[in-house]
C-alpha cells in the first residue's frame, strides 16, 4: 500500500513538531548548548526543510515575517563591509540565519494550524521550566552560598542574565495561562508555577530580568483584570514593586547606582562610538574586536543592548529595520488587545524590550536566550496576523494595516 506524499509529509510534520518541543525543553534540561544546538540542527532544522513549501503557503507573505527577513539579511550582507571579512564566519552566520528562519515559520506554522494543540504545547513548556527551577534550587546551593551567589538553572543558559530572562519568560507565560485556563485545578497549577518561576529569577538577582519579569506580569494583570477587583489589585501592587525595585536600582532609594547599571553606560558610551565611525551602514556584523591595554578582551565588545548593537553593526538602515520589526509586532499586540481582549502579546514585547535594552548584543545567536523572548513571541504574532487575515478574506472585509 503506497503511502501518498500528502500523508508523508503529515507524519514528517509531527515528527518534527515533537522534536521541536523536545529541542525548546532542551533550555532547561540538556546539559549543555552543544548537544541543544546539535539537536535543533538534525532533528528539527533538516525535517523542516521538507515543510518549508507548506509553511510559506500558510504563512504567504506577512509583513511582520517580511521585516523580519529583510533585518536578517541586511544584517548578513554587512559581514561583507566589515574590517575584516572572514569567510568562514560569514557561512556561520547564514547558516544561524537559515535556522531562524526555519525556526521562526516552523513556530508560526504550529500556532497557526492548531493554536489549541500549540498552547498546550507551550503551557507544557512552562511546567517543565517550574519543574526545572525547583530542581535547580537544591542543586545550586549544594555547591554555592545562598547570600553570596545568583542562581544559574539547569540546561543551556550558563549565566544569570540569560537564565533570568528564560525562567521569567515562561512565569509571564504561566500567569497568562493561569488567567486564560477554563478549570480551577489548571489556574492554580499554573499560578503555582508563576510563583515557582518568578522566585527563581529573584534568586538569579539579575535587576533586568527581575524588572521585565514583574513590569510583565503587572502589566498582563492590569490590563486581563475584566472588572476584577482581585487581579486590578494585585497589577497595581505588582507594578508599585517594580516602581520601588527600579528607583533602588538606580540608585535613588539607596547609593550608589546598582553596579550593573553603572557597568554598563561606559559600555553604552563605547559603542555610540563605534557607530559615529560608520552611522548609514554599520561597521558590518562581523563585529571588530576590541581590546584593553593588556591585550585581554574589552567588555564593549558585547553591546548590552540590541538595538545599539543593531546600529553599531548595520548602521542606520539595521537600526530601522529592527525598529521597524518591533513597531509591526507592537501594531499587532495593540490590535490583538483591541480586537481581542488580549493582552499577552503586549507583555509579551514589554518583558522583551526591557531585557533587550539592558543587555543581549547581536540577535543572530544560536540557540540562547533571544530564541525565548524574541523570536519566539514575533513569530506567535506571524500565526495571529495570519489568522486574523484568513478570517477576515472569509467574511468578505478586507485587511487594514
Amino acid at each position: 500500500m503506497k503511502i501518498s506524499t500528502h500523508a508523508t509529509l503529515d507524519i514528517l510534520g509531527k515528527v518534527t513538531f515533537a522534536a521541536y518541543f523536545v529541542f525548546m525543553l532542551g533550555f532547561f534540561f540538556i546539559p549543555n548548548a552543544v548537544d541543544q544546538y546539535k539537536l535543533y540542527s538534525v532533528a528539527v532544522f533538516i525535517p523542516a526543510l521538507a515543510l518549508l513549501p507548506r509553511m510559506a503557503r500558510r504563512i504567504g507573505a506577512d509583513r511582520l515575517l517580511l521585516a523580519i527577513l529583510a533585518y536578517l539579511l541586511w544584517m548578513l550582507l554587512s559581514s561583507f563591509w566589515s574590517e575584516t571579512f572572514v569567510a568562514e564566519d560569514f557561512f556561520k552566520t547564514l547558516r544561524l540565519v537559515a535556522y531562524l528562519v526555519v525556526f521562526v515559520l516552523l513556530t508560526a506554522y504550529a500556532a497557526n494550524r492548531d493554536p489549541v494543540l500549540f498552547a498546550r504545547g507551550t503551557g507544557a513548556l512552562s511546567l517543565a521550566a517550574a519543574v526545572a527551577a525547583i530542581i535547580s534550587m537544591p542543586l545550586w546551593y549544594a555547591d554555592h552560598a545562598f547570600a553570596d551567589s545568583r542562581i544559574i538553572g539547569m540546561g543551556t543558559l550558563d549565566n544569570p542574565n540569560p537564565s533570568s530572562f528564560a525562567y521569567g519568560f515562561f512565569a509571564l507565560l504561566s500567569c497568562q495561562l493561569a488567567l486564560t485556563n477554563d478549570t480551577a485545578p489548571g489556574r492554580r497549577l499554573f499560578i503555582l508555577a508563576t510563583l515557582v518561576l518568578g522566585g527563581f529569577v529573584v534568586l538569579t538577582r539579575s535587576n533586568t530580568g527581575i524588572l521585565a519579569t514583574i513590569l510583565s506580569i503587572a502589566l498582563l494583570l492590569l490590563l486581563h483584570h475584566r472588572g476584577r477587583v482581585l487581579l486590578l489589585v494585585s497589577g497595581a501592587l505588582v507594578a508599585c514593586g517594580a516602581v520601588i525595585f527600579l528607583a533602588y536600582s538606580v540608585g535613588i532609594l539607596d547609593s550608589p547606582m546598582d553596579s550593573g547599571l553603572s557597568q554598563r553606560i561606559p559600555i553604552w558610551e563605547t559603542v555610540i562610538g563605534q557607530i559615529e565611525r560608520a552611522p548609514l551602514i554599520g561597521n558590518g556584523y562581523q563585529k571588530h574586536l576590541l581590546l584593553y591595554a593588556d591585550g585581554s578582551a574589552d567588555v564593549a565588545n558585547y553591546a548590552h543592548c540590541a538595538l545599539l548593537a543593531s546600529f553599531r553593526d548595520g548602521g542606520l538602515v539595521g537600526v530601522s529595520l529592527h525598529l521597524l520589526v518591533l513597531g509591526i509586532a507592537l501594531g499587532t499586540a495593540a490590535r490583538c488587545f483591541r480586537e481581542a481582549a488580549d493582552p499577552a502579546f503586549l507583555a509579551y514585547l514589554l518583558f522583551g524590550f526591557i531585557c533587550m535594552l539592558a543587555d543581549t548584543d547581536q540577535l543572530v545567536t544560536r540557540p540562547r536566550e533571544l530564541w525565548i523572548i524574541f523570536w519566539l513571541p514575533l513569530a506567535v504574532m506571524i500565526a495571529w496576523r495570519v489568522n486574523r487575515q484568513r478570517l477576515q478574506a472569509a467574511s468578505g472585509n478586507e485587511s487594514v494595516e
